[in-house]
Parts: C-alpha cells; structure tokens; sequence
C-alpha cells in the first residue's frame, strides 16, 4: 500500500499573507470534519532536515473512529504533507535592498517589460486582463518614480539654509556653468516631483490597502522576473525540490507524490514536472509523482508577458499524472486555461503538452467589474480568494477534497 505524501509550494508577494502547510493541512481536515462523522482527525508537526542546512516542516494527518473501544489503537498517518520553503532563496536579495534600489530595480523592470506590456493590450496571447495588468503596473511605475524624484526634493529642504538661499541643485549648475555643459533643469524636476507625488499620494489614499498591495506586487514582479530570467535562480530552487523528493523516496515507504502548489508554486511544480529544454525530471519525479493540483495558477499571465518560457518543455509526465486547476474568474492571475474568461471544461494544458487539467471552479463572491472595481484592483486583490487568514472559515478545501476522495488520493 502506498503512502500518500503532499508537498505544498505556496506563493509570493501577497500572495503568501503569512501562509503555511499547517494551516493548509488545517483546512483540509476541517473540511474533511464537515463531510465525515464518528472521525475525529489531528495533525501532527514535524521539522526535518532533507540536507544539512535544508529544513522543511512536515504535517502528518491521523484519523480515528470516535465509536472505537481500543483506546491505544496504533495510529498511522493516512497523509503527509511537505512543505518547501523557497522564499528566502528567492526573495532576501530583493527585500535586502534600500528603497532607493528597490525603486531603481522596479524602474528598470518596467522599463524592460514596457514593450510586451503595450503588446498585449492590442494582443492578449491567451491573457484576458491586459488592461487591468496595464493599470497595475503603471502605478509601480508611478510610485518607483516618485521614489526617485524625491531625492532631489530632499536635497532641496536639506540645503535651503544657504545663505544666497541656493539650493544643491542650483550650486551645481552654477559649477556647471558652461555653454557646452548642459544646466539641470531645477524647475522642471521640481514641477514633475510635486505632480507624481500627488498623484501617487491620490493611489494610496483612495485605493484599500495600496501600500500592501504594491509593496507585495512589487516584490513578486521583481522576483518572478528574477526567477524566469536568470537560470542560476531556477537552478538553485529547483535544485532544492529534488533533495527534497530524494528524501521523501528514501525516508517514506513506498511513496505517492502530489503537488499542492499555489500561485508562484504553480510555476516551481509545472517546472518541475515538465522542464525545459525537454530534460526529463528525475527518476524519482517520474516514478512517484502521481498528482499535481494548482491553485491560482497564473500560466496565462506569465505566457503572455514571457511568451518563450513555456517553449519546448519535456513531455514525459503528461500521462503519468493527474492535474487538478483550481481558479476564479474574479483573479486576475488565475489561469482557466480556457480561450475566454468563463467557467466550463479547460481547452489546452501547457503549449504543446498533451496533458489538459480539469478545472475546478471556486468563488466567493458574483463577478465583478465597472470602473469602481477595476481602479481598486480588485482583481488583483482577489489573487487571495481561496481562503481566509483563519483556518476555520470555508476555502477551495471545499471543492478540491470530493475530488481527492473520489480518485482515491486521500
């Protein structure tokens, strides 16, 4: 018999909001609680070493008849689940910086990615929110560039106690003063730094929770760039996930592997499972992984701003797994894999690959839309639909669990 084993890969930026396996494990025993009766369920937590510096948590689930007379009854977990814990390999050189790199990072990104960004208001390549994605970052634009034009500003209160009531600036075009040295224009700096300022000051006042949001999409659009962009990133982390397989495979008995992957982590498992440049994965990723299950996936987004990341990926594992696609019409990041934004069947998988999800529709509240909604970001917002910070509440545990039962992985 085999042991079913989960490794759970959570997401970045807002998306992460202080999420971790245990509370994952939590609701997925709750709502094992709502649909079961005369079975009490626990976890227990562990912290394990894969290498020597690797630590993952591991949350086993024990279940037991409430009706049974045997008091000291063996108990053996019915499932486990890993966690990997990417996020400091990924996000600590971002989140290291000042404010002023951070800005000069976000600035150049934007910069870079400008092109693909007007592209795909014209032509969405599979993505169906380009304007929405536009506006977003359009406002960490905005806001990386105020950044910047605050530090002239600043310099300017620092320095206006001279004595000929001149400013840094101005001393430094009168040092400058030259018919073929170009003056900096004081005037125009200033105009521009007051003019975004207010209108970022305008973003932050009328938009709930802007400075969390921004701050977490600024962070992740940096760090998924980072990802995608430098291999030595994606070696490293995917480096990582195969240690961890490999203990898995020599620490549990005879292992059943499945995915539980949220946001950025659809992108680590999909990577995982079918990597690129049509390398197989390992022996132990073939032979043991049997589900994958993506939640919040954002493969249409990443597709249409980098539209040669999913080119010539290996094909090995499309059927030998199962994928589950849990998404919402509300999020903007969530992938339907649907050639229009409505619920119903999926029509295409990963480019060439075969393998096609079944979708699992999951919202919580109607569609929304109008100008209210769309300058709120509340598409972006709803990224963090799926559950609740309290583990007590219903979340998409509610429409993955049938199916894990139904196709007998729990």
């Amino acid at each position: 018999m085999s042991t079913k084993i989960g490794i759970y890969v959570t997401g970045l930026g807002q998306s992460i909001d202080n999420e971790t396996v245990e509370k994952y494990a939590e609701r997925l025993i709750n709502e094992l609680s709502f649909k079961t009766s005369n079975i009490s369920y626990s976890l227990k937590i562990e912290k394990k070493f894969y290498q020597t510096d690797k630590e993952c948590t591991v949350v086993s689930l024990f279940q037991k008849n409430k009706n049974t007379l045997n008091k000291n009854q063996k108990k053996s977990p019915f499932y486990k689940i890993y966690d990997f814990q990417y996020h400091r390999i990924l996000t600590d050189r971002f989140n290291h910086y000042n404010i002023i790199v951070k800005n000069l990072v976000l600035f150049g990104l934007v910069l870079k990615k400008l092109p693909q960004i007007f592209l795909r208001l014209f032509n969405g390549n599979g993505f169906s929110r380009p304007l929405q994605t536009f506006y977003a970052i359009s406002i960490l634009f905005t806001i990386s560039i105020c950044i910047l034009f605050l530090i002239p500003g600043c310099i300017e209160l620092l320095t206006t106690d001279d004595p000929k009531n001149q400013t840094l600036i101005e001393k430094i075009n009168i040092f400058l003063c030259s018919e073929s040295i170009p003056t900096i224009p004081v005037k125009l700096i200033n105009s521009l730094g007051k003019k975004v300022l207010a209108i970022t000051t305008l973003i932050l006042l009328f938009i709930p929770k802007s400075k969390t949001i921004i701050t977490s999409l600024a962070t992740e659009f940096s760090c998924v760039d980072s990802y995608i962009t430098n291999g030595e990133q994606s070696q490293i982390l995917l480096g990582n996930l195969d240690l961890l397989i490999e203990y898995i495979a020599e620490k549990e008995v005879n292992p059943e592997i499945h995915f539980h992957a949220y946001s950025f982590g659809s992108i680590l498992a999909i990577d995982t499972l079918f990597p690129i440049a049509k390398i197989p994965p390992s022996d132990n990723i073939q032979k043991l992984t049997k589900l994958l299950i993506t939640i919040g996936n954002p493969f249409e987004f990443i597709n249409a701003y980098y539209p040669t990341f999913y080119n010539d990926r290996c094909d090995i594992m499309k059927d030998r797994i199962k994928w589950l696609n849990i998404y919402s019409i509300a999020d903007v990041f969530s992938t339907n894999h649907r050639r229009d934004n409505t619920r119903g069947e999926a029509e295409f998988g990963i480019k060439d690959i075969s393998l096609t999800p079944e979708n699992i529709n999951y919202e919580i509240t109607s569609d929304k839309s109008g100008l209210v909604a769309f300058f709120s970001l509340n598409s972006i917002k709803m990224h963090r639909c799926y559950w609740d910070k309290c583990t007590i509440g219903q979340s998409c545990m509610k429409v993955l669990l049938p199916k894990l039962i139904d196709n007998k992985y729990l």
